[in-house]
């Protein structure tokens, strides 16, 4: 079922070449709108079907940097499409009530009878976004105040603040990137750290298991020189068996 709102005008309604120009065409941004008098005064009736207003949308959410980005976008075209068609685009409404929102896209209302400049428009909403920030993300409030800061100049290019956002954007990806691997690198030295510890350890081990082989070796050494005297001792005055005092022979020496 197709949902509508109608925006009233207190002035009988006039179909002009602008209300053709949107009635004949799909226009990139813009909502379709249809134009009627009643009891004397003009409706314009636009499909909203399946969309959120932006103020219903920001009633319990903040607004993130990820939206300023689409919606800057989105306006961005809904400009560009509007004087492709020789509109004029202080026409385009930037109420919170009447900008719309589906898929990451947000659409707009077109209306004849404005007569409020579009760039004082975007500046009153940076005051909205203002009150509507997530304070809690730090790139929402940069680039929300950035906005506001900027569209309080005369005669500001939208085109340059888009571009400085996006700049902004690409210098903390980097930033951002640049922080990981410096966290990156740190993991690493800590890792090869650890190894190295690990491998000290190891040698260290090693070193003490072969200091206690060799420290065995000379004490088993030093006992065998020790013992040799006696033991030569021993082999020369070994008790005969039964049988062999014939051959005993004693040393005048060793009496």
């Amino acid at each position: 079922m197709e949902r509508k709102i109608t925006i009233e005008e207190e002035t009988e309604y006039k179909e002009d070449y602008q209300m053709r120009m949107l009635m004949s065409n799909e226009i990139i941004g813009i909502l379709p709108v249809r134009g009627r008098g009643f009891n004397g005064r003009s409706c314009y009736d636009y499909n909203v079907s399946g969309k959120i207003s932006m103020r219903a949308m920001y009633e319990r959410n903040e607004i993130s940097a990820k939206d300023i980005k689409i919606f800057l976008e989105c306006l961005s075209m809904a400009l560009e499409e509007v004087q492709k068609y020789l509109l004029d685009i202080h026409c385009i409404l930037l109420n919170p009530e009447y900008i719309f929102y589906e898929e990451e896209q947000f659409y707009f209302c077109y209306y004849p009878p404005k007569t409020s400049e579009l760039w004082k428009d975007l500046h009153e909403l940076t005051e909205y976004f203002v009150k509507h920030a997530d304070y809690q993300d730090e790139e929402s409030v940069q680039t929300i105040f950035f906005l506001h800061r900027e569209t309080m100049e005369e005669n500001y290019s939208l085109d340059k603040i888009m571009t400085k956002i996006l700049y902004q954007e690409d210098e903390r990806k980097e930033t951002r990137e640049n922080e990981d691997r410096e966290i990156q690198k740190k993991e690493v030295q800590n890792r090869r750290n650890l190894w190295e510890k690990e491998e000290v350890r190891y040698d260290t081990r090693e070193h003490d298991w072969i200091a206690e082989q060799e420290m065995g070796s000379l004490i088993m050494e030093e006992t065998e020189n020790l013992w040799t005297p006696v033991r030569r001792f021993l082999r020369k005055h070994k008790k005969p068996r039964w049988g062999e005092w014939d051959d005993l022979h004693i040393e005048e020496e060793e009496l």
